[in-house]
Protein backbone atom coordinates (compact mmCIF):
# COMPACT_ATOMS: atom_id res chain seq x y z
CA UNK A 1 0.00 0.00 0.00
CA UNK A 2 1.26 3.47 -0.82
CA UNK A 3 1.98 5.52 2.28
CA UNK A 4 1.46 9.25 2.61
CA UNK A 5 4.63 10.87 3.89
CA UNK A 6 4.81 14.37 5.36
CA UNK A 7 6.46 15.59 2.17
CA UNK A 8 3.73 14.10 -0.04
CA UNK A 9 1.02 15.57 2.17
CA UNK A 10 2.52 19.05 2.02
CA UNK A 11 3.01 18.80 -1.74
CA UNK A 12 -0.61 17.65 -2.19
CA UNK A 13 -1.93 20.41 0.06
CA UNK A 14 0.19 23.06 -1.63
CA UNK A 15 -1.06 22.06 -5.05
CA UNK A 16 -4.71 21.76 -4.02
CA UNK A 17 -5.43 25.09 -5.67
CA UNK A 18 -3.96 23.88 -8.96
CA UNK A 19 -5.94 20.65 -8.77
CA UNK A 20 -9.10 22.59 -7.98
CA UNK A 21 -8.56 24.87 -10.97
CA UNK A 22 -8.04 21.84 -13.20
CA UNK A 23 -11.26 20.32 -11.85
CA UNK A 24 -13.27 23.41 -12.71
CA UNK A 25 -13.29 25.45 -9.51
CA UNK A 26 -14.12 29.13 -9.91
CA UNK A 27 -13.76 32.24 -7.81
CA UNK A 28 -16.93 33.84 -6.47
CA UNK A 29 -17.59 36.97 -4.44
CA UNK A 30 -20.17 37.98 -1.87
CA UNK A 31 -22.19 39.89 -4.45
CA UNK A 32 -22.37 36.84 -6.71
CA UNK A 33 -23.78 34.83 -3.82
CA UNK A 34 -26.18 37.67 -2.97
CA UNK A 35 -27.48 37.71 -6.53
CA UNK A 36 -28.04 33.93 -6.46
CA UNK A 37 -29.79 34.17 -3.07
CA UNK A 38 -32.18 36.74 -4.54
CA UNK A 39 -32.75 35.26 -8.00
CA UNK A 40 -32.76 31.56 -7.09
CA UNK A 41 -33.19 31.12 -3.32
CA UNK A 42 -33.10 27.71 -1.73
CA UNK A 43 -36.54 26.48 -0.65
CA UNK A 44 -37.32 26.88 3.02
CA UNK A 45 -36.20 23.81 4.93
CA UNK A 46 -33.34 22.97 2.58
CA UNK A 47 -30.55 21.36 4.57
CA UNK A 48 -27.10 22.92 4.31
CA UNK A 49 -23.95 21.20 5.51
CA UNK A 50 -21.42 23.59 7.07
CA UNK A 51 -17.95 22.19 7.75
CA UNK A 52 -15.57 24.06 10.03
CA UNK A 53 -12.16 22.41 9.95
CA UNK A 54 -9.83 23.13 12.87
CA UNK A 55 -6.34 22.38 11.60
CA UNK A 56 -4.65 23.40 14.85
CA UNK A 57 -4.43 21.27 17.94
CA UNK A 58 -7.70 21.09 19.88
CA UNK A 59 -7.94 19.78 23.42
CA UNK A 60 -10.85 17.40 22.99
CA UNK A 61 -11.05 16.41 26.66
CA UNK A 62 -11.57 20.04 27.66
CA UNK A 63 -14.01 20.66 24.81
CA UNK A 64 -16.50 17.88 25.56
CA UNK A 65 -15.60 17.24 29.17
CA UNK A 66 -16.16 13.94 31.05
CA UNK A 67 -16.56 15.87 34.28
CA UNK A 68 -17.74 12.85 36.34
CA UNK A 69 -14.87 10.57 35.30
CA UNK A 70 -12.31 10.20 38.12
CA UNK A 71 -9.61 9.32 35.57
CA UNK A 72 -10.09 12.73 33.93
CA UNK A 73 -9.58 14.56 37.22
CA UNK A 74 -6.65 12.33 38.24
CA UNK A 75 -4.86 12.90 34.93
CA UNK A 76 -5.49 16.66 34.95
CA UNK A 77 -5.47 17.90 38.52
CA UNK A 78 -4.66 21.47 37.42
CA UNK A 79 -6.74 21.65 34.23
CA UNK A 80 -9.90 19.67 35.00
CA UNK A 81 -13.32 21.32 35.11
CA UNK A 82 -15.93 20.45 37.70
CA UNK A 83 -19.66 19.87 37.31
CA UNK A 84 -20.54 23.41 38.35
CA UNK A 85 -18.18 24.94 35.77
CA UNK A 86 -19.24 23.14 32.58
CA UNK A 87 -22.36 23.46 30.43
CA UNK A 88 -23.83 20.07 31.34
CA UNK A 89 -25.11 17.97 28.45
CA UNK A 90 -26.13 15.00 30.54
CA UNK A 91 -25.05 13.33 33.74
CA UNK A 92 -21.54 12.64 32.47
CA UNK A 93 -20.48 15.11 29.79
CA UNK A 94 -20.38 18.90 29.56
CA UNK A 95 -19.11 21.62 27.26
CA UNK A 96 -16.24 23.94 28.08
CA UNK A 97 -17.36 27.06 30.02
CA UNK A 98 -16.43 29.26 27.05
CA UNK A 99 -18.80 27.37 24.70
CA UNK A 100 -22.02 29.06 25.77
CA UNK A 101 -23.14 29.51 22.17
CA UNK A 102 -22.82 25.79 21.48
CA UNK A 103 -24.60 25.05 24.76
CA UNK A 104 -27.50 27.17 23.59
CA UNK A 105 -27.69 25.18 20.35
CA UNK A 106 -27.69 21.96 22.38
CA UNK A 107 -30.57 23.19 24.52
CA UNK A 108 -32.49 24.12 21.37
CA UNK A 109 -31.98 20.62 19.95
CA UNK A 110 -29.74 21.90 17.17
CA UNK A 111 -26.41 20.38 18.19
CA UNK A 112 -25.18 16.79 18.26
CA UNK A 113 -21.86 15.59 19.64
CA UNK A 114 -20.12 12.60 18.03
CA UNK A 115 -17.27 11.26 20.14
CA UNK A 116 -14.51 8.78 19.45
CA UNK A 117 -14.39 9.24 15.68
CA UNK A 118 -11.57 7.35 13.99
CA UNK A 119 -10.76 4.88 11.25
CA UNK A 120 -9.96 1.14 11.23
CA UNK A 121 -6.41 0.07 12.10
CA UNK A 122 -4.97 3.54 12.76
CA UNK A 123 -1.25 3.94 12.15
CA UNK A 124 -1.07 7.03 14.41
CA UNK A 125 0.27 9.24 11.60
CA UNK A 126 -1.11 12.77 11.76
CA UNK A 127 -0.60 13.25 8.03
CA UNK A 128 -2.15 9.93 7.01
CA UNK A 129 -5.10 10.72 9.28
CA UNK A 130 -5.52 14.11 7.61
CA UNK A 131 -5.41 12.42 4.20
CA UNK A 132 -8.14 10.00 5.27
CA UNK A 133 -10.30 12.85 6.57
CA UNK A 134 -9.91 14.71 3.27
CA UNK A 135 -10.51 11.72 0.97
CA UNK A 136 -12.56 9.26 3.09
CA UNK A 137 -10.31 6.50 1.78
CA UNK A 138 -8.74 4.63 4.74
CA UNK A 139 -7.30 1.78 2.66
CA UNK A 140 -5.11 3.70 0.21
CA UNK A 141 -4.40 7.31 -0.81
CA UNK A 142 -6.53 8.66 -3.66
CA UNK A 143 -6.60 11.96 -5.53
CA UNK A 144 -10.21 13.07 -4.95
CA UNK A 145 -11.96 14.35 -1.85
CA UNK A 146 -15.29 13.09 -0.55
CA UNK A 147 -17.09 16.36 -1.22
CA UNK A 148 -15.40 16.55 -4.60
CA UNK A 149 -16.79 13.15 -5.57
CA UNK A 150 -20.25 14.28 -4.48
CA UNK A 151 -19.86 17.33 -6.72
CA UNK A 152 -18.85 15.07 -9.62
CA UNK A 153 -22.08 13.12 -9.19
CA UNK A 154 -24.63 15.91 -8.64
CA UNK A 155 -24.58 18.32 -11.56
CA UNK A 156 -22.85 21.51 -12.59
CA UNK A 157 -24.20 24.30 -10.36
CA UNK A 158 -21.04 26.33 -9.60
CA UNK A 159 -22.14 27.24 -6.07
CA UNK A 160 -23.34 23.86 -4.81
CA UNK A 161 -20.30 23.97 -2.55
CA UNK A 162 -18.45 27.13 -1.55
CA UNK A 163 -15.10 27.21 0.23
CA UNK A 164 -14.39 30.25 2.40
CA UNK A 165 -10.95 31.27 1.16
CA UNK A 166 -9.10 31.22 -2.13
CA UNK A 167 -7.37 27.85 -1.59
CA UNK A 168 -9.78 24.94 -2.02
CA UNK A 169 -8.89 22.01 0.31
CA UNK A 170 -8.37 18.52 -1.15
CA UNK A 171 -11.66 17.27 0.33
CA UNK A 172 -13.59 19.62 -2.00
CA UNK A 173 -11.77 18.62 -5.22
CA UNK A 174 -13.20 15.90 -7.44
CA UNK A 175 -12.15 14.37 -10.73
CA UNK A 176 -14.05 16.94 -12.77
CA UNK A 177 -15.59 19.34 -10.25
CA UNK A 178 -14.52 21.39 -7.26
CA UNK A 179 -16.03 23.77 -4.75
CA UNK A 180 -16.13 27.43 -5.67
CA UNK A 181 -13.65 29.61 -3.80
CA UNK A 182 -15.01 32.65 -2.02
CA UNK A 183 -12.21 35.17 -1.94
CA UNK A 184 -11.86 37.24 1.20
CA UNK A 185 -10.61 40.78 1.62
CA UNK A 186 -11.72 42.15 -1.73
CA UNK A 187 -15.30 42.89 -0.73
CA UNK A 188 -17.50 42.60 2.32
CA UNK A 189 -20.63 40.53 2.80
CA UNK A 190 -23.81 42.53 2.07
CA UNK A 191 -25.48 43.26 5.42
CA UNK A 192 -28.84 41.88 4.26
CA UNK A 193 -27.51 38.70 2.64
CA UNK A 194 -28.78 36.28 5.34
CA UNK A 195 -32.24 37.88 5.22
CA UNK A 196 -32.58 37.09 1.52
CA UNK A 197 -33.07 33.41 2.33
CA UNK A 198 -36.59 32.12 3.10
CA UNK A 199 -35.04 30.13 5.93
CA UNK A 200 -34.16 33.36 7.74
CA UNK A 201 -37.73 33.86 8.95
CA UNK A 202 -37.80 30.29 10.32
CA UNK A 203 -34.51 30.50 12.18
CA UNK A 204 -34.25 29.92 15.92
CA UNK A 205 -32.71 33.01 17.57
CA UNK A 206 -29.45 32.05 19.27
CA UNK A 207 -29.28 31.84 23.03
CA UNK A 208 -27.40 34.86 24.42
CA UNK A 209 -23.97 33.80 25.67
CA UNK A 210 -23.10 33.81 29.33
CA UNK A 211 -20.82 36.59 30.43
CA UNK A 212 -17.44 35.27 31.55
CA UNK A 213 -14.76 37.12 33.45
CA UNK A 214 -11.33 35.68 34.13
CA UNK A 215 -10.05 36.42 37.67
CA UNK A 216 -6.80 38.40 37.66
CA UNK A 217 -3.60 36.43 38.03
CA UNK A 218 -0.67 38.05 39.82
CA UNK A 219 2.77 36.88 40.81
CA UNK A 220 1.66 37.13 44.42
CA UNK A 221 -1.29 34.80 43.93
CA UNK A 222 1.03 31.94 42.98
CA UNK A 223 -1.75 30.25 40.99
CA UNK A 224 -0.93 28.58 37.71
CA UNK A 225 -2.71 27.74 35.54
CA UNK A 226 -5.03 30.74 35.93
CA UNK A 227 -8.33 30.20 37.75
CA UNK A 228 -11.32 29.18 35.67
CA UNK A 229 -13.45 32.04 34.35
CA UNK A 230 -16.50 33.09 36.35
CA UNK A 231 -19.63 33.06 34.21
CA UNK A 232 -23.06 34.54 34.78
CA UNK A 233 -26.33 33.98 32.95
CA UNK A 234 -27.42 36.62 30.38
CA UNK A 235 -29.80 39.31 31.58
Amino acid sequence: MNTLTRRRFLIASGTAGVAAAAAGAGLVGWHTLAQRATADPLPAGTRILVIVTLYGGNDGLNTVIPYTDPAYHDARPDFAYTADQVHQLDGQLGLNPAMSGMAGLWTAGRLAVVRGVGYPHPDHSHFRSMDIWQTASPDSPITTGWIGRWLDATGDDPVRAVNIGSVVPPLAVGAGSAAAALTLGRETMPADLPRRSPAWAQRTPPTPPRRCRSPPVTARSGRWPPPSPRCSAPR
